[in-house]
């Protein structure tokens, strides 16, 4: 046979088109690939474009200008690793500088507590030396850390030191470092504070902590958190048991009772938490901005003292932000930890509930500080031009804010609302293990059969047909 004729025989000819088709194919494929990449599009036909980013996100896109990078801190196989990728992706689909990756929490737990993980979902943003969480991979999220993490400044929060006081630094069960990291990627910039040094508050704080102290405070440092007050400062103080660090006459003048005693609880709740007689939990909070999202909530005090507040003084106005059950009781005396009889005695202890945590708006009568008249004006009229009121927050326990209790229940939310209330950050009170609710799909009936005529019955009833009609045709040419 001449080589004219095998070229041209039927298999050579039916197998060279079906290559040549092939390798057609797969070079439009290509070059439609390298044109998507250098020209991406999307087109989102889904009701109120539900895959689409909304319009205030895009508008503080446009305001990224440096590399800003997310990571999502979620275990691999999980299943809302995928939705969260794809919401990451219309990020980085709108600005070029948006680039995202993924941590597995269990695979590389060093890395995401250096990050400051939390809870799985949680998405780290980093953006010119900032850092911002979210605490889940949703727009709603991702969004409202982006705009906290492109403003400018950011508030400083000090932490008192000098007097054994929990340390920021601290990475064991006792320090404080998981609240720092917390507190980093809430926006806040922290720092330690010696008065003894500083002489006096700075000015630039927009929290005072004082976290625990063992060591009475000196009698030089009680006036300048006095005058830090009455310029309209911000303070929390987390006081441990039977040490109140000399603070207590300070408290006391701002409408704040401490006693000797420790708060203990034993019910059905804190039993099925396992807590312990000497964990506390509250269940019930007061009606303010901090606390208004937690219903059905739980938060656990360990080695908790009972606040007392003051009705009638002044120019202070407390209210209670968390308080112990009603199961719970007050021993009074610090021999109790020694003989740790927990007992209740209804002849020496007293009935709960108790306060756990308090808050107290101190008005401009209260601002005097022994001073003169025309001092106290003048605070209050500094007060009053720069608009703020001033706050006091006292807790009765360090350990809910510790490494070793911050990611516990609701503990770390009480704590972050808390300085966030504090620090006038009203749009980061939040609850940050809120998870979005699914949206069910609702058919009508007609949709329901269309649904199944077309999956079930058309699209199999015409795969079959084209295959019988195909091998019909293949049989009659032979």
């Amino acid at each position: 046979m001449a080589l004219r004729d095998r070229l041209f025989t039927r298999t050579v000819v039916y197998g060279g088109g079906s290559a040549a088709a092939v390798a057609l194919v797969l070079a439009i494929l290509v070059v439609i690939n390298l044109l998507a990449g250098r020209y991406p599009g999307r087109l989102d036909l889904t009701q109120g474009k539900s895959q689409s980013l909304t319009a205030v996100t895009l508008a503080l896109l446009k305001d990224v200008d440096k590399p800003l990078t997310m990571t999502a801190f979620l275990p691999e196989g999980q299943g809302d690793r995928q939705r969260a990728r794809e919401v990451l992706q219309n990020y980085a689909y709108a600005n070029p500088q948006v680039s995202f990756s993924f941590v597995d929490p269990d695979r590389n737990p060093h890395k995401a507590r250096e990050a400051g993980f939390r809870f799985p979902g949680n998405v780290l943003l980093e953006y010119d030396g900032r850092r911002q969480m979210a605490d889940r991979a949703e727009e709603e999220a991702l969004s409202e850390a982006l705009r906290r993490l492109l403003r400018p400044q950011q508030k400083k929060v000090y932490f008192l030191t000098g007097h054994g006081e929990r340390s920021i630094e601290e990475p064991r069960r006792e320090g404080l470092l998981t609240a720092k990291r917390a507190l980093e990627n809430e926006g806040f910039l922290l720092s330690e504070l010696n008065l003894l040094k500083e002489g006096k508050v700075p000015a630039d704080a927009a929290v005072v902590v004082i976290a625990g102290p063992v060591k009475p405070l000196f009698p030089q440092e009680i006036p300048s958190l006095k005058d830090y007050l009455a310029r309209g400062g911000r303070l929390l103080v987390m006081l441990e048991p039977f040490q109140d660090a000399g603070l207590k006459d300070f408290l006391l003048g701002y409408g704040v009772e401490l006693n000797d005693g420790l708060v203990l609880d034993h019910n059905q709740v804190s039993q099925a938490l396992g807590a312990s007689v000497v964990m506390p939990i509250a269940v019930k909070y007061g009606p303010h901005r901090i606390t208004r999202d937690f219903t059905n909530v739980v938060t656990l005090f360990p080695l908790a003292r009972p606040l007392g507040l003051r009705r009638d003084l002044p120019g202070a106005a407390g209210l209670p932000l968390a308080l112990s059950t009603q199961t719970s009781w007050e021993k009074i005396g610090r021999e109790v930890l020694k003989k740790e009889n927990w007992d209740f005695n209804p002849q020496t202890d007293r009935q709960g509930p108790f306060n756990l945590a308090v808050l107290v708006e101190l008005k401009p009568p209260e601002l005097k500080d022994g001073a003169s008249e025309a001092k106290e004006k003048a605070a209050s009229q500094e007060k009053k031009e720069e608009g703020k009121t001033a706050y006091l927050a006292v807790f009765g326990d360090v350990d809910f804010a510790t490494n070793g209790y911050f990611n516990l229940s609701m503990n770390g939310d009480l704590f972050l609302n808390t300085v966030n209330f504090l620090a006038e950050e009203e749009k980061q009170i939040l609850i940050r293990r809120d998870e979005k609710k699914p949206q069910p799909l609702n058919l009508t009936s007609w949709q329901i059969y269309g649904l199944f005529f077309l999956t079930l019955i058309f699209i199999p009833g015409a795969m079959l047909a084209a295959g019988v009609a195909a091998y019909l045709r293949r049989r009659a040419r032979r």
